[in-house]
């Protein structure tokens, strides 16, 4: 026996160099790829290779100046979910609506989206159980229990729009949920500013695989 490790033959060497030649053109051609399409297109190819994954469990949402991360969500029906919304922003609110379709205001400008049109979290029972630095929650047509006290800008009266945390800067809250048999294609969203957070890129997309 020997300490030393076998010294690769000639041929091994030849077939290592082919594979570290075909992992690099694979790797430029993914940045090729990525220069003309743009990481969503990526996203989306590596979905269709690789399966979607699907987000359960404990789910961090960040609502930044103006974005989300993530800003595609895939949750199955039946999932237990802790979602935990925290805003980055170091001034500014911002708010997180689940929807489809869009509800609209006129105005001098032409018509304004306010909110979106159909709530995803109609009927739906959640659970608060922290918060921080929430400026309102708006219940909407959700089943509320909050284990969070006190909680003065709980908003139940009914008129209030979607269900939608609005969260001052810096501020966070968590909120449990069985997913609802709503399949399909959802969208999020940040309303806040007469739809100008919308507009400047706070959507995100969110598909609801079946149980």
């Amino acid at each position: 026996m020997t300490d030393h490790p076998e010294k690769p033959s000639d041929e091994d060497q030849v077939n290592w160099s082919r594979r570290k030649f075909l992992i690099g053109m694979t790797g430029l051609a993914v940045v090729g790829i990525g220069a003309l399409f743009g990481r969503s297109a990526i996203a989306q190819v590596a979905e269709a290779v690789t399966g979607t994954p699907v987000n359960s469990g404990v789910i961090n949402v960040y609502t930044r100046d103006y974005s989300y991360t993530p800003s595609r969500m895939t949750w199955r029906v039946g999932d237990q979910i802790s979602m935990v919304l925290t805003n980055k922003s170091p001034n500014r609110f911002h708010e997180m609506m689940i929807g489809r379709g869009f509800d609209t205001t006129p105005s001098e400008f032409g018509p304004i989206k306010t909110q979106f049109h159909e709530d995803f979290w109609d009927g739906v029972h959640v659970m608060v159980s922290e918060a921080d630095a929430v400026d309102n929650l708006a219940t909407n047509n959700a089943v509320v229990t909050c284990n969070v006290t006190p909680h003065p800008w709980l908003i139940t009266a009914p008129g209030n729009g979607n269900f939608s945390p609005t969260l001052m800067p810096g501020g966070m809250i968590r909120f449990d949920f069985t997913v609802p048999n709503k399949p399909g294609t959802w969208y999020y969203g940040c309303f806040v500013q007469g739809y100008r957070h919308y507009e400047a890129g706070m959507q995100g997309t969110l598909v609801i695989l079946p149980a």
